[in-house]
């Protein structure tokens, strides 16, 4: 009994110590784990995050986004400044005393030309009037000279669907029609050494401005050459001829005579 008692005694007493062991080192391991956290804690005070530029972040935030090259800006230069025009101020012109200027030296004035019978004879005609024309009396043809006459027999019937003015005109101006056209008449070199001769009829229309028209041949001389020369001889010495007041159908007849 007693080895019993002490036995259990000892067992007892080991066991408070094994419990007092144990309890020691928890301590010491919470001390010790205390003490590491003040530590770390420590260290974490210390320490001090500094933070980056803003300068920095701004390169580093727009470098990806920038694309294009770097262009350099050009200075604008100031503009000059623009003049202000004024306005021009009226002027009134005053009236001035117009004067007259005489020549210092005069030309003598050209003499006129004597004019020749046929041109007086033609103004005489320009100063007629048509009430000059109704006035003049119509004369029989047989107190006509014979060369009237004869152009007038060219007319036929024809002439008594004139009117009076045309009428009285046709006898005061056909022989001098005939005689203008004679005047310019040239003998064909042609017809000369071919010896011909003959006669041809012409008629055109005579106008008041001393225009003709519608010229023509109504007989013909039998020669080319004496019917063309007839026609440009008209052409040519028309412009010499009396002019009538209203149109009016000239007939003449042209004679070529180798003597």
């Amino acid at each position: 009994m007693k080895k019993l008692t002490i036995a259990l005694i000892l067992s007892i007493f080991i066991h408070i110590l094994f419990l007092l062991n144990y309890n020691v080192p928890k301590e010491e391991n919470s001390a010790q784990n205390q003490n590491k956290e003040k530590n770390i804690a420590s260290n974490i005070r210390m320490v001090k995050l500094k933070a980056a530029p803003a300068v920095e972040q701004k390169e580093v935030l727009a470098s990806p986004k920038v694309e294009e090259p770097f262009k350099k800006v050009e200075k604008i230069k100031p503009q000059p400044k623009r003049e202000v025009v004024k306005k021009a101020k009226k002027t009134v012109t005053k009236p001035t005393t117009s004067q007259q200027v005489q020549p210092t030296f005069t030309h003598p004035l050209p003499k006129e030309k004597p004019k020749t019978p046929l041109e007086k004879e033609q103004e005489k005609l320009k100063k007629e009037t048509l009430s000059d024309f109704l006035a003049t009396p119509e004369l029989d043809r047989n107190m006509l000279d014979t060369i009237t006459q004869s152009y007038l027999e060219l007319y036929g019937e024809e002439y008594n669907s004139f009117n009076k003015v045309q009428k009285v005109f046709l006898q005061k101006n056909l022989r001098d029609i005939g005689r203008i056209t004679q005047k310019y008449l040239r003998y064909p070199s042609l017809a000369a050494r071919l010896r011909q001769d003959g006669t041809n009829i012409v008629e055109f229309m005579l106008y008041p401005n001393g225009d003709i028209s519608d010229l023509r041949l109504t007989s013909s001389s039998h020669s080319t050459s004496l019917d063309e020369n007839t026609l440009e001889t008209i052409r040519i010495a028309y412009k010499d001829y009396p002019r009538p007041k209203e149109p009016t159908k000239i007939k003449i007849y042209v004679n070529y005579f180798l003597y």
